[in-house]
């Protein structure tokens, strides 16, 4: 066999090598005697404080003769990792045959694997955590019992320690061991029932777009009981990260439409798509009122199409403040710095209509000039000048 070559050992033919006779746990600080054996640091001091002797083999024994494997706790803390590796290995080939059989359909498999995968993840991992507390409830009840039998087990009263009486005790142990398992069991279905919702009744993510306003709003979470209302204060919040405020909702005018996963578009000609409503079976009109989720059957990466349905600043005919301020006088305006154009001092009025798709930040914020201060004219770049 080559020096590189895995050696596979089922790790149940290790167990009893790295468990301590005493306690039947792994052994903790395991310490060696002079005879030989291993054992926990605790369990053996406590023995050989009553006993005087090894566990094993009899021979006289003092707490002195201990001497300390700290190699041995390296080897044994080794094989628990590869034991945990082999049991993650063993869920995953599980997970592999059962979605075996859907590899051939590939028009799906990247759907099918992203919801497999955290399905995959979710349910190993408590498959593993249940699988370790039962096994360490089972481990306790094995050592508990041992304890018994060795007669060093001070938890329980078992009168003069008669073989009867022990038995009576260790009836006792399994039939409270099987009655944790099944409560717990019973608990965890219980849970499931009630808490692990239909994907169906999920809450979805969306996306909305303003049409006419080229402005796309994602990752949108509407949940079942939602309004179409909800997503108004995320409409106003992007309209005010692009300085484009929104004056008024016109909630008895304008166009909602609700788009399926698979007839959204990059772009939409509304009014073509309004002509032809009735014939689209993944289009759905909506109303501020509508609940999108229950009555158009929304789906996650659906999109939510508004026009007109709002006026904002960006919608009232601008005119620079330059212009402005010589009819009205002194008043309080916020002056942003184009970055495309490396210049400052831009009113609000030539940001948004003489500097569309530039970098820009805000520069000054409510500030009151003395005179028609707004460098985008000064620097020959206004369209709106002469309005």
């Amino acid at each position: 066999m080559g020096s590189k070559e895995r050696l596979l050992i089922p790790y149940d033919r290790i167990e009893d090598h790295i468990n301590c006779s005493i306690c039947l746990s792994v052994m903790r600080g395991a310490v060696l005697t002079p005879c030989g054996h291993r054992y926990c640091t605790k369990c053996i001091t406590e023995w050989v404080g009553r006993n005087h002797s090894c566990p094993c083999c009899n021979s006289a024994l003092q707490e002195s003769q201990f001497y300390s494997d700290v190699q041995f706790d390296s080897f044994a803390e080794t094989i628990l990792v590869e034991r945990d590796k082999a049991e993650q290995s063993y869920f995953d080939q599980m997970f592999n045959k059962a979605t075996e059989s859907s590899q051939d359909d590939n028009s799906l498999s990247t759907t099918s694997s992203q919801f497999e995968k955290i399905l995959k993840s979710h349910l190993k991992s408590t498959l593993l955590s249940h699988q370790r507390y039962f096994d360490k409830l089972r481990e306790d009840f094995q050592r508990k019992v041992h304890l018994l039998d060795s007669g060093i087990w001070s938890d329980l009263s078992v009168g003069d320690g008669t073989e009867s009486e022990k038995d009576i005790v260790k009836s006792t142990l399994k039939k409270n061991l099987e009655e944790s398992e099944r409560l717990a069991a019973e608990a965890y279905d219980r849970y499931l029932t009630e808490h692990m919702p239909a994907l169906e009744l999920l809450p979805v993510v969306v996306t909305v777009y303003i049409a006419g306003k080229d402005l796309r709003i994602p990752d949108v979470v509407i949940k079942p009981t939602d309004k179409l209302a909800v997503i108004k204060p995320l409409v106003e919040a992007a309209m005010q990260n692009r300085c484009d405020e929104i004056l008024t909702w016109e909630n008895d005018s304008g166009i909602r439409l609700l788009f399926s996963p698979l007839s959204k578009q990059e772009q939409y000609d509304v009014t073509a798509i309004m002509e032809s409503l009735p014939s689209l079976e993944d289009v759905h009109q909506l109303s501020w009122d509508s609940s999108p989720f229950f009555q158009c059957n929304m789906r996650p990466g659906s999109e939510i199409v508004l026009k007109d349905v709002f006026k904002s600043q960006s919608d009232i005919p601008k005119r620079c403040f330059a212009k402005v301020y010589k009819e009205n006088g002194p008043q309080a305006v916020d002056y942003f710095s184009c970055e495309t154009c490396r210049v400052k001092w831009i009113c609000k009025s030539c940001i948004q209509c003489c500097h569309t798709g530039h970098d820009f930040i805000l520069f000054v914020s409510k500030h009151t000039p003395t005179w028609a201060c707004c460098y985008c004219p000064k620097k020959k770049l206004c369209k709106i000048q002469h309005r």
